[in-house]
């Protein structure tokens, strides 16, 4: 007898075989179930469910928990798995290639604190000193990577307001002014050409190669900001801020410093707080930044400066944003300082905003705050938060916008000697006297800085045109003038304003006379600022009237332009000054201001010198016994000067080739030929690719040259002027002559 055995298909029954026995499904699909029909528990989809097209679902109840599942369905997820990890894998190498440049530039260590403001551990690498937090994150930062959908932020616009106040109107008001001088000579050259049919009027200027691109910035180095170099080299760096920087605007109590230095060292820095780690970066990122005695390259100091910058900023930014305590206001404040001397204007205004907000919530603007510390504390604190104040208004002078710190909230009491300790009673008598001599005298100075910008420049808040006629801002440099003349008169005999004819012998190299020296500038740089609202006065009306040469000037204007001369007068004592100097037969760098600001003056006193250009071209500049000296011959002592000034700078080099190009064209001198322009270009452009380093260019964030824009001007380019630069016969592009 055969019977039908259930399954996929019918099998004969054989005498004397046993019945096979039905294969047991473990779980049957939901429609088998309803229907009660036999179900094969094929995955997706069993055999009953396929044929009548019908949807397949399995499930699982209660009592299947415990369940067998089929060896091929375990065996079907595990390759299906693999395929998305190689998937996953493949799309992970392609964002890892395609992300490298970006992440190369943001590879800065992030430190995240907590609650422990201490490192525990210590550690040598490479003969430094390598501090192990417990709280360093992996360099990868979330910057460089995209969302699932490959979304890429690129960098947005960012449009910068310049003031009244700052360089980068008064440029544009000289160029104008340059432009209508210029244009006038190219009709008086067309009307000669044609009456004597002359050849050489029609050659065209020599054309010029277009500018390499713009050096990339130096790459962040994945460096553990815990990282401190040897032992030597840090007393060497902390000898050079405390004689460098640290005695311009003494704020650091270097006895108590070094104090506290020197327990961390001989304790091998086991327990050292993060604030003053940062402080502590920070004056070596300082003192290698301005260090030009070990003449090494620009690019060379900059990219070591960079890396103790990063280590500081890495080791406070976090903490600053919840933390308020001193050591972290004077992280900003050299933070900010060294800013200064870098291509971040953007970011040097942000941090000095953060600067001043955390002072003030620590209370360093009043002395009652102070009650009870010791005398050195309540010191530190005074004198610190007065550096922050002279930073304000170099900031807001050279920025042309609002200062952060009004005159009023100027109620501490001014620069004192230190307090006799035990560590500073053999350098009581002389040294400390005359730097805290020298930070009270700048204090004053740059207050009546503060009262100009109040009363010329209305607070650079872009009024001053609505309140103030001509009679206004004479009068108002009248007065300014006087309390500069009180200010000098104040003053010791050791820091009075040196002559334009000082120089240095071989015996005179001592903190007086460069203090003497560095003080000088800065009381000409205020002494422009006062009267240079009037020099401007003066070129508007001679751009917006061009008047005949020879012919008589108004009253008032008259008047101007004799205010205006000393502003003019200053800028020519500023050049003849550092040209002294650093022309010397035994020049020496550390008798002038750090670079940066030496280049801001000297730069800043040439726009006004030729300013004074633009008079002589009218007719109107009286030139008296006091400035006897050419504009071509103080244009050229002030690109001399520059040449000198520092070793494979691009900035120091662009500033002194627009000076030389701009005296070339005033004078009406041709451009030097192809070979002396490489004959030149190649003394300051074998040392730059000597290293091969990659380095942003140094760009000082009070409105020097970057030169894509002129102040040389931080305009767009199309709105710098109304007319282009063709009648000076050269371009943008073409000053910006980079290696």
């Amino acid at each position: 007898m055969a019977s039908q055995q259930p399954g996929n298909g019918a099998q004969a029954y054989k005498e004397g075989e046993p019945l096979a026995k039905r294969r047991r499904v473990a779980l049957a699909c939901s429609a088998c179930r309803a229907r009660k029909s036999r179900c094969d528990g094929r995955r997706p989809s069993c055999s009953t469910c396929a044929s009548l097209a019908i949807e397949c679902q399995y499930e699982p109840s209660d009592s299947s928990t415990n369940l067998l599942v089929r060896k091929e369905y375990v065996s079907d997820l595990e390759q299906r798995l693999k395929d998305v990890e190689y998937i996953l894998q493949r799309h992970d190498d392609l964002l890892t290639g395609h992300l490298s440049s970006c992440a190369a530039n943001k590879d800065v260590p992030d430190l995240r604190n907590d609650d422990h403001s201490s490192v525990s551990t210590v550690g040598h690498v490479q003969d430094g000193i390598h501090l192990d937090a417990l709280n360093v994150k992996d360099p990868g930062s979330d910057d460089t990577k995209t969302d699932g959908l490959a979304i890429e932020f690129v960098d947005e616009p960012t449009p910068a307001f310049y003031g009244d106040s700052s360089s980068i109107v008064f440029t544009r008001c000289l160029l104008e002014a340059m432009s209508v001088v210029s244009k006038a000579k190219q009709n008086e050259m067309k009307v000669q050409c044609t009456t004597n049919n002359s050849s050489e009027c029609n050659t065209a200027p020599e054309s010029r190669q277009k500018s390499p691109p713009v050096m990339e910035s130096p790459r962040n180095t994945p460096v553990s900001p815990t990282t401190l170099p040897p032992e030597g080299e840090m007393d060497v760096l902390l000898d050079t801020y405390f004689n460098a920087y640290g005695s311009l605007f003494p704020f650091l109590h270097e006895p108590t410093f070094r104090e506290t230095y020197n327990e961390c060292k001989a304790s091998g820095f086991v327990k050292a707080r993060r604030g003053w780690l940062g402080v502590l970066n920070m004056t070596f990122a300082m003192a290698t930044h301005i260090d030009q005695a070990a003449e090494s390259s620009a690019k060379h100091r900059f990219r070591r400066s960079y890396v103790f910058f990063q280590r500081a900023v890495s080791l406070c930014s976090e903490l600053s944003m919840r933390t308020v305590s001193l050591s972290i206001v004077q992280y900003l404040l050299l933070a900010a300082l060294y800013l200064q001397g870098t291509q971040r204007p953007i970011q040097t205004w942000t941090v000095h905003g953060m600067l001043v907000r955390m002072g003030m919530a620590l209370g360093l603007h009043s002395e009652q705050s102070a009650q009870g510390l010791h005398p050195v504390q309540q010191e530190i604190r005074r004198r610190t938060w007065l550096t922050i104040y002279c930073l304000d208004k170099i900031q807001s002078v050279t920025c042309g916008r609002p200062p952060a710190i009004p005159d009023e909230f100027i109620v501490v009491k001014m620069p004192s000697p230190w307090p006799t300790t035990m560590q500073t009673k053999e350098r009581q008598l002389n040294d400390v006297d005359i730097h805290t001599a020298f930070l009270d005298a700048t204090v004053r100075l740059l207050q009546i800085l503060g009262r100009s910008v109040a009363t010329q420049y209305g607070q650079n808040l872009g009024t001053r045109g609505d309140d103030m006629d001509d009679s206004t801002a004479i009068q108002a440099a009248g007065a300014m003038r006087q309390e500069l003349r009180r200010w000098c008169s104040s003053l010791p005999t050791y820091l009075t304003p040196c002559e334009p004819g000082y120089s240095l012998s071989e015996n005179q190299h001592t903190d007086s006379d460069r203090l003497r020296v560095i003080l000088t500038l800065r009381y000409h740089f205020v002494n422009i600022i006062i009267h240079r609202p009037l020099l401007c006065t003066t070129l508007r009306y001679l751009t917006m009237t061009a008047p005949p040469v020879g012919s008589p000037l108004p009253y008032k204007i008259q008047l101007a332009m004799a205010e205006a001369h000393e502003c003019i007068r200053s800028a020519e004592n500023t050049i003849e000054i550092v040209h002294a100097v650093i022309t010397a037969p035994n020049a020496c760098y550390r008798q002038l201001d750090v670079w940066f600001f030496t280049l801001f003056h000297v730069f800043n006193s040439a726009l006004v010198v030729l300013g004074r250009s633009v008079l002589d071209q009218y007719g109107v500049y009286i030139n008296d016994n006091a400035t006897q000296s050419s504009v071509q011959g103080v244009l050229n002592h002030a690109a001399e000067a520059l040449d000198k000034l520092d070793r494979d700078n691009r900035l120091v080099y662009n500033c002194a080739k627009f000076i030389r190009r701009f005296s070339q064209q005033l004078s009406g001198q041709d451009y030097p030929t192809a070979a002396e322009q490489y004959i030149y270009e190649s003394t300051h452009k074998d040392q730059s690719e000597s290293d091969g380093l990659t380095y942003e260019e140094l760009l000082p964030s009070f409105g020097l040259p970057s030169l894509t824009e002129i102040d040389m001007a931080q305009f767009p380019r199309a709105q710098i002027l109304d007319h282009s630069f063709g009648e000076f016969g050269m371009g943008l592009d073409q000053i910006n002559y980079n290696y």
